[in-house]
């Protein structure tokens, strides 16, 4: 290709991929339904994002500068038509209801479930290209699809493991996190599961337990119960509000909330509703489990909310402690890149 046609090439190429970022952080901010004024490169999502597509294009320049004849303007095209076929396919699912409303993956509605598997197919997708292209640049021989994709499994990995590092390491204990007493604080327990015949789990009572004890200790004066209905028992939050009723709470002081199902929403609904209800409040103070807050801590960012939290006591046996804090890495890695 002519040296002319080249660049232009490259420009297009370029436009095309910064085009495609903006469109993914769009679609963050989309799915969490907050308007784009909220958007800010130091979250962490973002920041990781840029920098996996500061690769490709740097990647791309680099390796046709260099005329490295396994990054052809066939891969780089074939990578653009099925990263924006993925990212546009992974948006509708947002928009359009898919899988029945009664359908249950692991406790997970099917259709979030298939969003989020789609999102990371497209992020996949991106990573293993980024290896693709830089195997190419710096590789004498063309390495085959398996070990490629072998690459791209391990690099996911490596991701998620760092991310179960941040889980364990980050520290958002209620010791490090000085709450002052106020009877204006509120403490919003964030939902979990409720087990057969309307009974709270261990965490769901243990949440409670400390929401109960920091309003007898005066360190607030309401408390908000959260979480909405699982399929066949009653609302998480009333199953809470029963549990802190027969423990002699005064009802006077509880707000329940039935309509959440995710940490996200529940977030979301301290913004839109909580706060909106009464500006009155002075801090907030999310309580869940260790492994959870940090999670939470990173939605509240994205909210741009400024929140305190507290950590509930709640025992695990080691087996649950590894399950619990592999998928909480899970889904914080989901909603750093896609704000799912």
């Amino acid at each position: 290709m002519p040296k002319t046609s080249q660049k232009k090439y490259i420009i297009t190429i370029v436009i095309l991929l910064l085009a495609q970022i903006v469109f993914l952080f769009a679609v963050k901010y989309m799915n969490q339904n907050l308007p784009f004024d909220y958007f800010s490169l130091a979250k962490t999502g973002n920041l990781f994002n840029l920098m996996i597509y500061a690769g490709i294009i740097i990647g791309i320049v680099i390796g046709i500068k260099k005329n490295k004849s396994v990054i052809s303007n066939k891969s780089i095209t074939t990578f653009l038509v099925v990263s924006w076929f993925m990212l546009i396919i992974s948006f509708i699912t947002t928009k359009v209801i898919i899988v029945p409303t009664n359908f249950y993956i692991y406790e997970q509605p099917g259709d979030k479930v298939l969003t989020g598997l789609l999102f990371l197919i497209f992020l996949l997708t991106l990573i293993y290209f980024l290896i693709f292209l830089w195997r190419g640049i710096f590789s004498i021989t063309k390495p085959g699809l398996f070990r490629k994709i072998l690459s791209t499994t391990l690099m996911l990995i490596f991701l998620l493991i760092l991310t179960l590092i941040y889980i364990d390491n980050v520290g958002y204990a209620s010791g490090k996190w000085i709450l002052n007493k106020s009877k204006k604080n509120v403490a919003v327990v964030l939902g979990a599961a409720v087990w057969s015949g309307n009974i709270p789990s261990p965490t769901l009572s243990s949440r409670v337990d400390k929401a109960l004890e920091l309003l007898e200790q005066g360190f607030i004066g309401k408390i908000v119960f959260t979480g909405g209905k699982a399929p066949g028992e009653l609302p998480e939050a009333e199953v809470a509000y029963e549990y802190a009723r027969v423990k002699g709470v005064d009802t006077s002081k509880v707000i329940i909330e039935t309509s959440t199902s995710s940490t996200a929403d529940q977030i979301r609904w301290i913004q839109n509703n909580l706060l909106a209800y009464d500006s009155s409040f002075g801090e907030i103070i999310l309580i869940s489990d260790a492994y959870h807050l940090p999670r939470a801590i990173e939605i509240s960012k994205f909210y741009n909310l400024d929140i305190k939290v507290a950590e509930s006591v709640h025992k695990q046996n080691f087996r649950d402690k590894i399950a619990n804090k592999i998928r909480e890495s899970i889904a914080l890695f989901n909603f750093w890149n896609f704000a799912l």
